[in-house]
């Protein structure tokens, strides 16, 4: 497996094990979350940050002070990353792809467990194909000396953890699975996915298909009154379509993408590991649709992104003190207040700039502001793979549940 896509798995991984008490994966971890902390302390060229804003950037990014800083910032000192002074840091200039190939070097140079080195590869294998339960015991014992109840024992472990997600077929059968399923080959799956709807419901996914085609990023209302409340639920429990969402003091704005709009322009989950570009297309599509035009809301998006792209400030708008925040926690931008409380701003990471201009260029912007929440603070994001766990676990009729798994089982056997 190549480094890239060891390292976003270990991202992965580690936001899966931070909201959990298990300590069986303590590489994993380690790598992870000095890649996220790597990604929100780096720019794409070297940089000084003082003390104070390194543990204030940890802090958003939910790195822990005290228990897990300073061990983070030993390591990256010891893979010449950074330099450590007497009031701060120097950051050597690391794009996004680069940060995730630190993580797989600090993972492997950890000597981890078998059963951490299966937890990166049985992820990657089940988001290219579902497979069911009995097919993993040979390949757990052979490639990783795991015995019968040891393997059977990681699947449970891995998947309540959510380093990959189960369904059960049947009393005793079950079926693994990865939310990134539909980041790879996607066309084949998703025509697979097609095939195995009743008509009303191939007929919604087509229709949302288009929109997303369009427009590049709708609001998740116009996603369900196209497809309905079930139908939608099911895609998003599969990853067929990705959900993010921005938040401010009056509540969560989802906004609805396709996995394919993204494998149009990279080939791995690697590529946005650290969902830097969904969060960047999710703030920009919210200042395009919930902006009124006094505050700054977004009227040229190429324009504006290939300015910020060529490494230009720009502004002055209220808007962008507001709604980039999130931005802001994980370095994507950095404002700077102007005079009579307007603020301007400019893109730290054209890797991330470019690729969200592509999704978004791909589609055109959608039609017209919403007056909803004219002056709210955009300062939350959340990704695409929390928000589908969430939706699997909470209120799941065993209709859906069931639906999940026969849908699981015609992509398993589906050819492609």
């Amino acid at each position: 497996m190549e480094d890239r896509t060891t390292g976003a798995w270990l991202v992965h991984h580690a936001q899966k094990i931070q909201v959990t008490t298990n300590q069986d994966f303590d590489n994993v971890a380690f790598a992870g979350k000095s890649a996220i902390l790597l990604s929100a302390l780096s720019t794409s060229q070297q940089d000084s940050l003082s003390h104070d804003k390194v543990k204030s950037l940890a802090k958003a990014n939910g790195i822990a002070q005290r228990t897990e800083l300073p061990a983070i910032l030993e390591e990256l000192v010891r893979q010449k990353l950074i330099d450590r002074g007497a009031t701060g840091i120097e950051v050597l200039g690391v794009s996004s792809s680069a940060v995730i190939e630190h993580a797989a070097k600090i993972f492997h140079e950890s000597d981890p467990a078998p059963h951490e080195l299966a937890a990166v590869e049985v992820a990657d294998v089940v988001s290219a194909q579902p497979k069911r339960e009995v097919d993993f015991f040979t390949e757990l014992q052979d490639n990783f000396k795991l015995s019968s109840s040891a393997a059977k024992d990681f699947l449970t472990t891995a998947s309540q953890i959510g380093f990959f997600d189960s369904e059960q077929l049947s009393p005793d059968e079950r079926i693994y699975f990865n939310g990134n399923l539909f980041r790879k080959d996607g066309v084949k799956k998703v025509q697979a996915a097609l095939d195995s709807l009743s008509a009303p419901e191939r007929t919604g996914l087509t229709t949302l298909q288009e929109q997303l085609q369009q427009h590049g990023c709708v609001p998740v209302e116009m996603a369900v009154t196209t497809t309905g409340e079930t139908l939608f639920r099911k895609l998003q429990a599969i990853g067929l379509i990705d959900v993010s969402s921005v938040g401010n003091d009056a509540g969560q704005h989802h906004f609805v993408t396709s996995p394919a709009a993204f494998s149009k322009f990279t080939n791995s989950i690697a590529d946005d590991a650290l969902d830097l570009a969904k969060a960047l297309v999710a703030a920009l599509t919210y200042g395009m649709t919930k902006s009124t035009q006094g505050r700054g809301r977004i009227m040229a998006l190429t324009a504006l992104m290939r300015r910020l792209i060529g490494g230009h400030f720009v502004g002055p708008a209220t808007a962008i003190g507001q709604d980039y925040r999130v931005l802001e926690f994980k370095r994507v931008i950095e404002v700077r207040q102007e005079s009579n409380g307007l603020f301007s701003m400019r893109l730290l990471k054209p890797d991330v700039g470019r690729l969200a201009l592509a999704v978004l260029e791909e589609g055109g912007v959608m039609p017209g502001p919403s007056p909803l929440l004219p002056g709210a603070s955009v300062s939350a994001f959340t990704g695409p793979e929390r928000n589908r766990v969430e939706t699997r676990h909470k209120n799941v009729t065993p209709q859906l549940k069931s639906g999940v798994a026969s849908l699981l089982d015609d992509l398993r056997t589906g050819a492609y």
